[in-house]
């Protein structure tokens, strides 16, 4: 089966990104080095295609009400021109996908995983209201996301003025009469905006914005950075940390659940807060040099004796810390504990030491 492609490849081959098949998208996971990028975007800048995300619009009469449904968080907590982060959950209060929603006021903007987007449309319009028009524009609509330090200044290059824009909100620009929804948003820890627009303008803005960057220390960066990064951040990625066979609450994200209001999966979530938990999200930095990946078994303590605690959901090289980071699931106690757990790589074991999250702490957000 033939991959999808967003309206950059072009780009991407011009530029000599590696590509890879991600989720049936032929994106690039790299141009020059994975962790030269992962570097310059906590530096300087990097600029990513995330057209591959789906974009869901819901609107209607009943768009509020239907919204509050099927989303974990509470939407009444913002404001027209503010997005928040959200869960749709299924009825076993498990992890359908993380998404992204963006208030307009009479309607909302429901930014979700790429490998996930046929399915949650599909959901969202099996759990529809009366009045309530679901539309997929992810064929339509290409995303470009711009991180790091540098991108503040940057943005006001490609706008070509200054403007008014804070962390987690979103506006309607015009660069060169080309309409833009820009985002103070990003997937790597770091300030940054994400940006949307139509298919036909996305080749126009990636030059646009290359050109602007060339004085920012711009670099254009893939897929394996990006996971680098939002690893370093502590994010849960989809399949990893969070999926239909985890919960939110053992994901460490019950700040994204409002029990407050009723939603698909609240009941279940409340017998399992009430029941306690079993395991939970943890961090860790590799005490000694090998690289943790999803999957490897965790043991508690200093030595593996007795049965394992959990598995790694997540691992990587953080070039920013010169050390091995992940995340897993373990068992709650373990969690509680903190301190030195041991993984199992390959036949040999290695210890660990279980840390908070965000590893690394961005030096400047506007």
């Amino acid at each position: 089966m033939e991959l999808k492609k967003t309206p950059l490849y072009p780009k991407h081959l011009e530029n000599k990104g590696r590509m890879v098949d991600f989720g049936g998208w032929a994106m690039p996971v790299e141009y020059e080095s994975i962790l030269k990028e992962a570097r310059a975007t906590r530096l300087t800048c990097g600029l990513f295609d995330a057209s591959h995300m789906g974009e869901i619009r819901i609107r209607g009469k009943r768009a509020l009400e239907f919204l509050q449904k099927v989303i974990s968080n509470d939407i009444t907590l913002t404001q027209p021109g503010q997005l928040q982060y959200n869960l749709f959950l299924n009825d076993n209060g498990t992890v359908i996908d993380d998404l992204m929603v963006y208030n307009f006021g009479r309607e909302y903007l429901c930014v979700v995983n790429a490998s996930n987007t046929d399915k949650d449309f599909e959901w969202l319009k099996e759990n529809k209201l009366e009045g309530v028009e679901i539309v997929n524009e992810s064929g339509i609509t290409s995303l470009l996301s711009l991180q790091g330090p540098n991108a503040y200044a940057l943005m006001k290059e490609v706008i070509g003025r200054d403007f008014n824009s804070k962390y987690m909100r979103f506006a309607q620009e015009n660069i060169n009469g080309k309409l833009i929804l820009l985002s103070r948003s990003g997937y790597t820890g770091e300030d940054g905006f994400e940006i949307y627009s139509s298919n036909d303008d996305a080749l126009f803005l990636w030059d646009l914005i290359l050109e602007k960057g060339k004085k920012s220390g711009l670099v254009l960066c893939g897929l394996g950075s990006r996971d680098i990064l939002r690893v370093e951040a502590g994010y849960s990625l989809y399949g990893h940390e969070i999926s239909d066979g985890i919960n939110p609450l053992e994901a460490g994200l019950a700040w994204a659940v409002k029990f407050n209001k009723d939603f698909i999966g609240k009941d279940r979530l409340l017998e399992i807060k009430e029941k306690g938990l079993s395991r939970k999200r943890v961090g860790f930095i590799m005490q000694e040099r090998a690289m943790p990946r999803q999957g490897y078994t965790v043991y508690a303590g200093n030595a593996p004796v007795g049965e394992p605690v959990g598995s790694v959901t997540s691992g990587a090289y953080s070039p920013n810390l010169d050390k091995f980071i992940g995340m897993a699931l373990v068992d709650v106690n373990c969690a509680a504990n903190g301190g030195e757990i041991v993984i199992k790589v390959r036949d040999n074991f290695y210890k660990a030491k279980i840390e908070k999250f965000p590893f690394i702490v961005p030096k400047t957000l506007h």
